[in-house]
């Protein structure tokens, strides 16, 4: 489901770039033992489970999906937050944000967070009804099945510039060079994976070798028709044969795989939510000028005009 962009910042946080170095990645993964709810400390600052959940289930659904096809995904969104957090802990230490014109932005901020958060959550709830977000998951059940994906990566040889036999040897040579790893390493996946991109990034003649062959998680429709059917037939960690298409001849290998699912509604239902009260813009509009009108009628309120500059 698509989702809003809530704020600002947060927009500004999922643009940083998801594609971190795999070392830092790992680095990451690997600190000391810390509480069972802390992620990560930044100088002292723990940043919980829960704390990157909210972050992780407020991005809309289009930017998740960039993480997510990158692989490690959470994570690699939890490095970007840190990044962040480095940022404002500078921005605490100094006299920045105690100007006048900061606090006055900083206030603005605030008062235009607090106004979207309560039409969202408690006006529209009177055009958006949870009966209705559980209708719109009912009536829609294939929006929310994930089609099985796999984990790719290629090497492509052009035929375009060579022969056939040509591309035959190079890409030949290639597979012997990855089973003697095989065979070197003890069938170690990450052995595999390692000296896979290394070939890609050396031989292969597709954009994707830049970043040594990595296509992300990708669906049967996101392959070209004679690759999806070797890949999708294809256990996690295993190198296919030689594979044959207009662009050239490839090799591939399946880093991992998933099966299709389907969401549950509770899951799905705060992006059910976000896409109905967006498709029903105007109604929440009316639905505020009508609670607006009514608070005015209630209230005590008096203009100075005179006092205008």
């Amino acid at each position: 489901m698509k989702r809003c962009v809530i704020t600002l910042a947060l927009a500004i946080t999922t643009a940083i770039p998801v594609f971190a170095q795999d070392a830092k990645l790992a680095a990451a993964a690997a600190t000391a033992t810390v509480a069972k709810d802390v992620v990560a400390t930044v100088n002292g600052e723990s940043i919980t489970a829960d704390q990157l959940d909210r972050l992780w289930n407020r991005m809309g659904a289009k930017m998740r999906a960039q993480y997510e096809k990158a692989g490690n995904g959470k994570l690699r969104f939890l490095e970007n937050y840190v990044g962040k957090r480095l940022l404002l802990q500078l921005a605490e230490q100094t006299d920045f944000q105690q100007a006048p014109d900061i606090q006055a932005e900083l206030e603005a901020a605030k008062e235009a967070a607090l106004f979207d958060l309560y039409v969202r959550e408690v006006v529209a709830s009177q055009v958006v009804t949870d009966a209705a977000v559980k209708k719109f998951y009912d009536d829609n059940p294939t929006d929310f099945v994930h089609p099985e994906g796999a984990k790719v990566r290629i090497i492509t040889v052009s035929t375009e510039q060579r022969t056939i036999d040509e591309a035959r040897t190079i890409v030949g040579d290639l597979m012997k060079d990855l089973r003697g790893v095989r065979v070197g390493s003890g069938n170690s996946a990450q052995a595999i994976i390692n000296a896979f991109a290394e070939a890609a990034l050396k031989n292969s003649e597709a954009p994707s070798a830049a970043a040594g062959g990595d296509l992300g998680w990708v669906s049967r429709d996101g392959l070209e028709p004679q690759i999806a059917v070797a890949v999708f037939n294809m256990k996690a960690g295993a190198v296919s044969g030689i594979l044959e298409t207009p662009k050239g001849l490839h090799l591939v290998l399946v880093e991992d795989r998933q099966d299709a699912s389907t969401e549950s509604f509770e899951a799905a239902r705060a992006g059910i939510r976000e896409y109905l009260v967006s498709a029903n813009a105007q109604k929440v509009v009316e639905a505020v000028n009508r609670a607006t009108r009514e608070l005015r009628a209630s209230s005590k309120v008096t203009l100075y005009p005179e006092n205008m500059q």
